[in-house]
This record gives structure tokens, sequence and C-alpha cells, in this order.
């Protein structure tokens, strides 16, 4: 990014002084003024929208992560009201599939092992709603019944939403806009001062710096597990762990 910024200014610069030494009309440079004010104004608006684009995806990825590790374990608590057999079976298939849903950056670092993440994971998923048969042809229907189908419901409509909101992201073609308004100012700025005579490298350099650097940003919040700034996983770790222990400290339990 900077490099390109810093060819844009640079061919600016150049266009700039040669037309100052062909014209040497310094009215010129009033009128590209204008449209130096134009492209900031135009480059300030779509740095707003597409950082706030940006920003808004990155909390609902970390709402729906949130969410999910909330209704797995609801959806675990209540498994244990459930009678036995039943009961231990759907708690270890909410258990296994809670372990596919905390995923790191070499589960999704391509396009090939994000769907082997999804389908493991799916895979896993499968084997919920067979478990709450089970529990219901112990059980028979009631209060208690009705909200562990509620709770199971919810985690497996929560799988949908996850990687809806996973996979939304900053379109390319509003990515390649903002590039190019950004480096269409630097150079209508650039060619301003080429037909001034003179440039600041230092500020021009600076601005290229700021520009490059948000837009950078912009870019990294639509990497939730790849880039700086990453989306936590502790909430679903903390209860794939909590799950864990409850299923060990059953399994010691005696009879």
């Amino acid at each position: 990014m900077l490099v390109l910024m810093a060819g844009a200014i640079e061919l600016g610069y150049r266009v700039g002084l040669r037309t100052r030494r062909r014209s040497g009309d310094p009215e010129a440079i009033a009128k590209r003024d204008v449209t130096l004010g134009a492209l900031l104004a135009l480059l300030g608006l779509l740095l707003a929208f597409t950082y706030s684009f940006s920003l808004s995806r990155a909390d609902l990825r970390k709402e729906a992560l949130l969410t999910e590790a909330n209704a797995l374990g609801t959806a675990f608590l209540r498994a244990d009201l459930a009678s036995e057999p039943a009961r231990t079976v759907l708690r270890q298939a909410l258990y296994e599939y809670a372990r596919t849903r905390v995923v790191d950056d070499t589960d999704v670092s391509a396009t090939q092992t994000f769907a082997a993440t999804v389908e493991r994971s799916e895979e896993k998923q499968r084997a919920l709603w067979p478990a709450v048969k089970a529990v219901l042809a112990d059980d028979p229907p009631g209060p208690l019944a009705n909200a562990l189908v509620q709770a199971v419901t919810e985690v497996l409509d929560l799988h949908a939403t996850r990687v809806a909101r996973f996979t939304d992201r900053l379109p390319m073609v509003v990515f390649w806009l903002l590039v190019l308004v950004t480096a269409a100012a630097l150079a209508v700025a650039a060619h301003n001062a080429g037909l001034a005579g003179h440039i600041s490298r230092t500020r021009m350099g600076a601005f290229a710096v700021v520009l490059s650097a948000l837009i950078a940003v912009i870019i990294d919040f639509d990497q939730p597990q790849r880039g700086a700034i990453v989306i936590s996983q502790a909430p679903l770790a903390r209860t794939v762990t909590a799950m864990a222990d409850e299923l060990a400290a059953a399994d010691m339990r005696p009879d």
C-alpha cells in the first residue's frame, strides 16, 4: 500500500512539474485545488463508510461467538435434566460439537481449510438431533423437554448465523474503489505541489502513511482470525473446558 501511494505521489509531482515548465499558469493551481478538495471529501466519506462497515461486521462476529458459547452452555446444562442413558449421549454429543466450534488461524487460513472446518463441525452437529430424539423417547413431553428442544434448536441455528457472519466480508470492489480514490487524492495533491514548484515529501509521506495505516486497519477488521485484531475464542474455549470438567466429574460419581 505504501509503495502504491508513494508511486501516486511521485507520478503526480512529476506531471505537475512538467505542466509548470510548459505553461507556468498560476491559475491552473487554483483550478486543481477545487478538484483536490472534492477528492479529499470523497476519500473521507469512503473511509468513514468502509471503517464503519468493517467495525460493525467485527462486532457482529464477536456477538455471534458469545451467543453461541452461551447457547451451548445452556443446552449442556438442560441436557443434565434428561434421564440416563440418553442424558450422557446428548451431553457427550454437545461437548464433541462444541470442540469443533473453537477455531484458530490454521482452521481458516484458506478457503479449503475453512470448508473442511465447517464440514467437521457439521458432522458433529448431525449427532445432536438423534440424541435429542432419544431423550424425548425416554422422557414424557413436558416443560423440561420443551426447554431442552428449544436450547438445542438454538445451538443448531447459531451454526448458520456464525458461518454467515464470518463470511460476510468487505466487497472487493469497495476496497479497490477506496484504494483508487486514495491514490488519486495523493496524486492530485502532489500534482498541485508540482505546479507550485516544490513539495514537502515529509508531509506527503506522513499523509500516505496515515492513509495506508487506516486502510490496513479496515482490512484487518475484515480478517477475524488472521489479522492483528483477532476475535478471541476464549468464551467458547471456557465453555468447552467447563463441559469437559462436568463430564469428567460425572464419570467419577458412583452409580
